[in-house]
């Protein structure tokens, strides 16, 4: 199922941008054509506000000011407002469309009904999926993850010789919310990693961590934290019960990234 494609893609959370040469995407990511890129692919991507001429396919972490990444001046624009906004009340402000309803999706696919690929299937245990998974789960530890509900389990990343370099399990945090862990094996798929410093606001167990709490017009937020070291990406996003309480949920969501133990 390999399709050697190149995979371009702009972590929600992670303040990332990620490609690979050689791998197939999960479903709901943006795949692309290799790194030579046409004229329309380059208008294409320029339109979601990528800009492909700086592409750097260098496997491995790098951390760049924002002027440097891929974004173009329209978006780096806005992303500079989301970083000045952080900094200064906490939180940022953002449209309805780009702050999901985490419970709403957990929902929809406990719902579905019929056949599903799967790789766009959800389970209930990380046994059901240890066949499938290149990369190796990050242990709960003494988080409050560990104590937590499980209530789903995705498949994710990319698609290397059978197998999936990614994953996110999806748990019910009593008096916190809904929290998503996702992680993945970037070394594998040997993908080249753009961190923006401007977001490195704090760190996880000395790795670089970016916090941030986006807020919709409509008030539904989502806090995450997302950090990376030279073999995987990590984010945790989590939809708080209080949305009030927004210094306590980014606390209490650093204290579980914190306590996770990887191998």
């Amino acid at each position: 199922m390999s399709h050697k494609k190149a995979l371009c893609l702009v972590l929600p959370v992670a303040c990332l941008i990620s490609c690979t040469a050689s791998s197939q995407s999960r479903p709901g990511l943006l795949p692309v054509a290799p790194p030579t890129f046409s004229r329309v692919e380059v208008d294409a991507a320029l339109d979601a506000g990528v800009d492909l001429r700086k592409f750097d396919p260098t496997p491995g972490l790098h951390t760049v000011p924002l002027s440097d990444t891929w974004s173009t001046p329209e978006q780096a624009k806005v992303i500079k407002k989301q970083i000045d906004e952080q900094r200064s009340r906490g939180y940022y402000l953002a449209e309805n469309h780009a702050v999901p309803d985490l419970r709403a999706a957990v929902r929809a696919a406990a719902s579905q009904r019929g056949y599903i690929p799967r790789h766009d299937r959800t389970f209930h245990s990380l046994t059901e999926i240890q066949n499938d998974i290149l990369v190796k789960p990050i242990h709960l530890g003494t988080s409050a993850l560990s104590s937590a509900s499980l209530l789903e389990v995705r498949l994710g990343g990319n698609y290397l010789e059978g197998k999936w370099t990614g994953l996110s399990r999806t748990f019910e945090v009593a008096d916190l919310g809904l929290v998503i862990l996702e992680e993945r094996d970037h070394a594998a798929s040997k993908d080249s990693v753009t961190v923006v410093q401007e977001w490195v606001n704090t760190d996880v167990n000395g790795q670089q961590a970016s916090m941030r709490t986006a807020r919709s017009t409509s008030g539904r937020t989502l806090v995450s934290v997302s950090w990376e070291n030279h073999r995987k990406l990590y984010s945790l996003e989590l939809q708080p019960l209080r949305i009030e309480a927004g210094e306590a949920n980014q606390a209490r969501l650093l204290e579980i990234a914190r306590k996770l133990v990887d191998s």
